[in-house]
C-alpha cells in the first residue's frame, strides 16, 4: 500500500493525480483532456485491483469539488465504492484506520450522489 493513512489524500498515487489534474487545468486544458490524460498515463493503476478504486475516487472528488464531474468517472468511483473492495484491503491491514477510511468512502459516496457546486 502506498498511503501512509486512511484518508482520501493520503496516498501517493492519489496526490499523484491532484497534482497533474491540477496542473493541467491551469495550463488551459479541458476537464475532459485532462481527464482522458490521466487514464492514459494511469492505465497501469487502473489495471491493478488495488489502486484502481483509489484513481476513480480521487478523479471523482476532484471533479465534483470543481462542478466537472464526468458520468462515467462519476459511474466508475461509485461502482468500486459499492464493491468496497477498497475497504475490505483496509481492513486487513489496520481495523482502526478501516473505521476512518469507511467514514471517507460514505463521505464520499454521499458527495457524489449530491449536487455539485
Amino acid at each position: 500500500m502506498a498511503s501512509w493513512g486512511p484518508k482520501l489524500y493520503q496516498d501517493d498515487i492519489a496526490n499523484d493525480i491532484k497534482n497533474y489534474y491540477i496542473d493541467l487545468l491551469k495550463l488551459g486544458k479541458t476537464n475532459i483532456e485532462v481527464t482522458n490524460k490521466l487514464i492514459d498515463r494511469y492505465q497501469e493503476e487502473i489495471s491493478d485491483v488495488d489502486d484502481a478504486s483509489v484513481f476513480w475516487f480521487v478523479l471523482a472528488d476532484l471533479q465534483w469539488d470543481l462542478g466537472n464531474l464526468l458520468p462515467n468517472v462519476k459511474e466508475s468511483a461509485l461502482k468500486f465504492l459499492s464493491e468496497g473492495s477498497n475497504l475490505r484491503r483496509w481492513q486487513e491491514e489496520n481495523q482502526k484506520e478501516a473505521k476512518i477510511r469507511k467514514k471517507i468512502l460514505e463521505d464520499l459516496e454521499q458527495k457524489l450522489n449530491s449536487p455539485m457546486p
